[in-house]
């Protein structure tokens, strides 16, 4: 079986128990004001949640992230065994717009101990990117971002799915020289910035030069692969897969839990 295939598996079957072990029935999250109140809906009663009662909604609301976390892993599944994305971005939304919803982020601190949405989205979208041939962009990611390549896509599938923000050939100025790194993560948690570099021609003689000599560049500015650069490579004979992306980004550790 393919590594990172067991390792969605793994990860299913973890999902599937933590849901097991959490109160029945599903949490209804309605605005009020500034504020938002709770319902606890069990069949077809409905009984407001007070206040005091957080923590049992703390666990619906963790109950509904992994039952869509849940839905999305069975989306990369079958990107992985069938190439098809028509249901990972259905699934990638919903993820997405729960860990946006101010209801369910409040609920879900104890979980996740996360950097402001609001401040995350206010990074992603303001920056000087790569001017150079904006004819290239021609791949688009399920996320309705424009990319260079399809490993491209499948690096921005990844980052996606665990809610993980990027910037896309962000500038970045080392010795006076202009960068485009490939993609320009912010950690959810930490706020720690890690790029992520893919070399997709490296049986090319010239491309492997310019390649290795950046990373001396990074290296000198303590750009360090594992540390805070993800690095990922392909060849003709050896193409990247989602699977590629999804290991490479589990290994460095900022994936959803």
């Amino acid at each position: 079986m393919n590594y990172n295939l067991k390792n969605l598996y793994q990860e299913l079957d973890k999902i599937e128990k933590e849901i097991l072990s959490l109160p029945k029935g599903n949490l209804l999250v309605y605005p009020n004001g500034k504020w938002h109140r709770w319902f606890y809906l069990n069949n077809t009663t409905r009984q407001y949640i007070s206040k005091k009662d957080y923590s049992f909604a703390a666990k619906l609301a963790r109950k509904k992230y992994l039952e869509l976390k849940k839905a999305l892993i069975l989306a990369q599944i079958d990107v992985i065994n069938n190439d098809s994305t028509k249901t990972f971005e259905a699934a990638r939304c919903e993820l997405q717009e729960l860990l946006q919803d101010k209801g369910y982020d409040y609920l879900l601190k104890p979980y996740f101990n996360k950097i402001p949405t609001d401040d995350l989205i206010n990074w992603q979208s303001s920056y000087n990117s790569n001017p150079k041939s904006p004819e290239q962009l021609t791949f688009q990611c399920p996320s309705g971002n424009l990319v260079r390549s399809k490993s491209e896509v499948f690096i921005d599938m990844a980052l996606s799915s665990n809610a993980i923000p990027y910037r896309y050939e962000c500038e970045l100025i080392l010795n006076g020289i202009k960068f485009y790194p490939d993609f320009t993560l912010k950690h959810p948690v930490t706020g720690e910035i890690i790029y992520w570099e893919h070399l997709g021609m490296m049986d090319n003689n010239d491309y492997a030069k310019k390649a290795f000599s950046k990373l001396q560049t990074y290296q000198a500015n303590h750009i360090i692969p594992g540390e805070n650069l993800i690095l990922t490579f392909e060849s003709r004979n050896n193409p990247f897969s989602f699977s590629d992306a999804e290991l490479a980004l589990s290994m460095i550790g900022i994936k959803n839990s």
